[in-house]
């Protein structure tokens, strides 16, 4: 956080929250960067009684975190019911949002298939999906209104595709439809982190300024 002075957002997930101090990193960002800081913790929740989810929700909000994952679980109505009373705890209109994932970017399968996957859980009450590669598009085209997070981003400067089957550069992601980029190792392992950040982000900017131009 504070090499990348240049970026607002960051992510929290499993090997990081287990590092802890997710509060301090947060009072920081804040401090750091006020309003605009932001993170979103991916943990991938399956379920839990509701109780449990409401408290999280709640305890989530307060520190404001902006983005929380769920991921499917065996059975639907565990996902469907944890999904009900973190709803219940939040206030309305509020964070943190809630994302569904509807197939990890390490695993392929046809776009359909993945919009298949979402469909119900959209119309659950999920605010957005994880969603990565060419089914971007597709998950746009099928729920215009949903949040859209896209990892597997590889700019074409990276050469390495790592676990990631389904990926798309920065600009083909914003070109598609996706509202926030999930990049971690190539801005990571970069020699120099915030430059590469820098560089993502300008590629960002450019395609966001070229999707406006071009709506209708």
């Amino acid at each position: 956080m504070d090499t990348l002075d240049n970026v607002f957002f960051f992510k929290v997930g499993l090997q990081l929250f287990l590092a802890g101090n997710l509060f301090g990193l947060l009072r920081r960002l804040q401090a750091a960067r006020g309003d605009q800081g932001a993170v979103f913790v991916d943990l991938k929740i399956a379920g839990d009684i509701g109780n449990t989810i409401a408290r999280f929700v709640e305890r989530a909000a307060e520190l404001g975190i902006r983005l929380m994952t769920f991921i499917e679980a065996a059975e639907t109505a565990i996902t469907r019911h944890t999904l009900a009373a973190g709803r219940a705890a939040r206030a309305p209109g509020r964070f943190p949002e809630f994302l569904v994932v509807p197939l990890l970017s390490s695993l392929d399968a046809p776009d359909a298939r993945i919009v298949g996957r979402a469909r119900p859980m959209v119309a659950a009450g999920f605010d957005g999906l994880i969603v990565s590669g060419t089914a971007i598009g597709a998950c746009r085209a099928a729920f215009p209104d949903a949040t859209l997070v896209s990892p597997g981003i590889r700019p074409a400067w990276w050469d390495a595709r790592d676990d990631h089957v389904r990926f798309t550069t920065p600009a083909e992601a914003v070109r598609l439809g996706a509202d926030h980029l999930v990049v971690g190792r190539p801005v990571r392992s970069a020699p120099d982190p915030r430059d590469a950040a820098q560089r993502i982000l300008d590629e960002i900017d450019e395609a966001a300024h070229r999707r406006a131009s071009a709506a209708p």
